[in-house]
């Protein structure tokens, strides 16, 4: 590895979803990808750790709901 900083791209999102139906997995910010969706919009280490979101629901039942920001990636740059 090269790069010690990962400058990403972000598209900003918010989402409607259940409540407690998130489901997110923790990744080393140099091995984020294109159209990977996060919940923070910053620059990252190389070894930092990103919670990714994996899977949501969101239902027309009448189950709680809430509102996340999420951050899509549109491009990276490694330096």
């Amino acid at each position: 590895m090269h790069y010690s900083m990962i400058k990403p791209v972000f598209k900003e999102e918010e989402l409607l979803i259940d409540k407690g139906s998130l489901k997110t997995k923790r990744k080393f910010a140099f091995l984020l990808d294109i159209n990977d969706r996060v919940l923070i919009n910053r620059n990252f280490y190389v070894n930092d750790e990103v919670d990714v979101i994996l899977d949501y629901t969101y239902t027309n039942s009448k189950r709680p709901k809430e509102k996340i920001k999420s951050y899509v990636l549109s491009d990276i740059s490694k330096e």
